[in-house]
């Protein structure tokens, strides 16, 4: 089998975004456009990814550095831009030496599948075609390149919207800037190409007709959904892009996870979020990043889950963010609670409504009720704690934070503050309203507030204006 590289077209400015963002650089259900397309074309096995940069070609670099795809990469700067061919011509150096398959895409495709690409080198490669070019059927052709086919329907060459006559202009199949290129046969034509058009640019189109004037096999793939290979040009198109692979992703986990999404209009869902098996997501829901989530659960309503998490059996999430967090089997969370970074829940605890956990280790059947803090603390195994609790982790005057250890079976009274760095004993109890910042023994009752005193009368003195 001969080996696969990945040229990736990443230079284009995007002016129709209205944004100081690189285009590319854009967010699709978390991931950015480059990323979702560096996903795509890596899953092939790729030995080499070459990545065309331009406009911000600092900004994208570092980004990619940063968020490398899954093999080997370098980056090829093209300044200034004159066209598609150009810019593949930026990586011919690279080249050398290599004797395989292309495949050239655009870099601002996100909804692009790594199975519409296996399936576009299979059919290259059954063909024994030096060039096979990725199109589509559009209802409406836009400014996209024309599929102009010859009377036994061969392609014998793209024309660009530009350059198109007016019949041309009428033919709704059109390219995708997407192709499997035979190299080093192709390279020929490379070197062949012309600026002579009303663009002044060299087209990599144009390497269609070069190989078909030369007698070389030159194939199609149309693909039938044209929302998969629509590139990104205006924030409108990247909303349209979002809804598609929300949808692609819905009904991915309903088919074959067993997933019941009860709204999937109004449910988003990234395709690296995995579900188990009779899992319920409500309405609401905005699960973004590398997120795992166990049989039997239900998620939402409303519930926002980004970054790494994962999520065991049987856990209920209701109306919640959770963010870069392990939860365990039979958890109950929320709603109204805010579980940031660093977290992990053991089985069977609850975090109720209006409680905020950060870097926090919670054992299991432990219960964080409500309207509580807990942050840089561990909690051992059947831990209690009273509603208003707070651990008090942060000094602003060090801007240090300090640990909070909460023993098995402790438990705090309602409105209690543990400053830190402290620890509860086995079995330990803070009465309410107490601030403790001396470790309680195992067993204890720690009791730190001011004594009551009541003053008869008050009221009525009050009221006279005494």
């Amino acid at each position: 089998m001969r080996p696969v590289r990945a040229i990736v077209l990443a230079a284009g400015q995007g002016k129709r975004m209205k944004s100081n963002k690189p285009k590319v650089l854009h967010e699709v259900l978390g991931r950015a456009i480059l990323s979702r397309v560096m996903d795509a074309v890596g899953a092939l096995g790729l030995e080499h990814l070459h990545l065309v940069v331009g406009h911000s070609a600092d900004v994208v670099s570092d980004f990619v550095s940063n968020n490398p795809p899954n093999c080997p990469f370098s980056t090829h700067l093209q300044s200034p831009q004159l066209g598609t061919g150009h810019a593949v011509m930026q990586v011919v150096p690279a080249l050398e030496g290599f004797e395989g398959t292309l495949i050239v895409t655009v870099g601002d495709a996100p909804v692009l599948q790594a199975d519409t690409l296996a399936r576009l080198l299979a059919t290259h490669r059954e063909k024994e075609a030096v060039i096979t070019a990725l199109s589509t059927v559009v209802p409406d052709p836009k400014n996209y390149g024309r599929m102009v086919r010859d009377q036994d329907g061969k392609v014998r060459g793209i024309v660009e919207d530009k350059d198109a006559s007016h019949g041309e202009k009428l033919i709704n199949e059109v390219n995708t800037g997407i192709y499997c290129i035979e190299w080093p046969a192709a390279a020929a034509g490379l070197s062949s190409l012309s600026c002579d058009n009303k663009q002044k640019e060299y087209y990599l189109t144009d390497l269609v007709a070069w190989a078909y004037h030369s007698k070389h096999v030159t194939e199609t793939m149309v693909l039938t959904d044209f929302r998969e290979v629509c590139g990104i040009n205006s924030r409108v198109e990247l909303a349209e892009a979002t809804v598609h692979l929300r949808d692609i992703t819905a009904s991915k986990l309903a088919l074959e996870s067993g997933v019941t999404i009860v709204d999937p209009s109004a449910t988003w869902i990234a395709p690296e979020v995995s579900i188990g098996e009779e899992t319920l997501v409500l309405p609401g829901c905005y699960l973004v990043g590398n997120i795992e989530i166990g049989s039997n659960c239900q998620i939402g309503p409303f519930t926002v889950i980004k970054g790494v998490v994962k999520i065991g059996n049987n856990t209920t999430i209701n109306n919640s963010q959770v963010n870069n967090s392990v939860i365990g089997d039979g958890v109950k969370i929320g709603p109204f609670a805010h579980v940031r970074e660093g977290n992990i829940i053991g089985d069977s605890s609850k975090v109720g409504n209006f409680v905020e956990l950060k870097k926090a280790e919670i054992g299991h059947h432990s219960n964080v009720s409500h309207l509580s803090y807990v942050g840089d603390a561990v909690l051992g195994n059947h831990v209690n704690i009273g509603a208003g609790t707070i651990t008090a982790n942060y000094d602003h005057l060090t801007k240090k934070k300090a640990k909070t250890v909460i023993n098995d079976g402790a438990s705090t009274g309602s409105n209690s503050v543990l400053v830190a760095p402290v620890e509860l004993g086995v079995e330990a109890v803070v009465a309410a309203g107490s601030v403790i910042n001396k470790a309680v023994p195992d067993g204890a009752l720690a009791v730190a507030r001011a004594k009551q005193s009541n003053f008869e009368g008050w009221s009525a003195k009050r009221k006279a204006g005494a």
